[in-house]
């Protein structure tokens, strides 16, 4: 098993944490966008704090890596429809690339953060 971490003290949560804080406000005023990409999109944002944190609470380093594997697939799913002409059309340019330029470098934290799981 892991030693539990305070994952809260690594950058992949805070700005997990931030950017799912961002789609939401972001999102709030934007009406309903079309199809349920709103909803996807606050889904993603929202699941990858978690999953950060989950990869760090008494897993072992293979849960640890299907974790922290999960969160970048959901960021990878927030850069997609951050970068989708529905999200633009009611979310003006600069926050949207604000927003995406955020999930971009969350990714790369997040595949750093992979070196802090144990190997088998």
């Amino acid at each position: 098993m892991l030693q539990t971490m305070d994952v809260r003290e690594t950058p992949a949560w805070r700005k997990a944490l931030g950017l799912a804080h961002e789609v939401c406000a972001a999102l709030e005023g934007a009406g309903d966008l079309p199809g349920d990409s709103g909803q996807r999109l606050r889904r993603a944002a929202l699941a990858v704090p978690s999953l950060v944190a989950d990869a760090f609470l008494e897993t072992d380093a293979g849960d640890c890596r299907e974790r922290l594997s999960d969160a970048a697939a959901r960021v990878a799913e927030l850069r997609l429809l951050l970068g989708g002409p529905e999200l633009r059309s009611f979310v003006p340019g600069p926050e949207a690339d604000a927003l995406l330029a955020e999930a971009e470098s969350l990714a790369g934290e997040i595949r750093l953060l992979g070196a802090k799981c144990a190997e088998a």
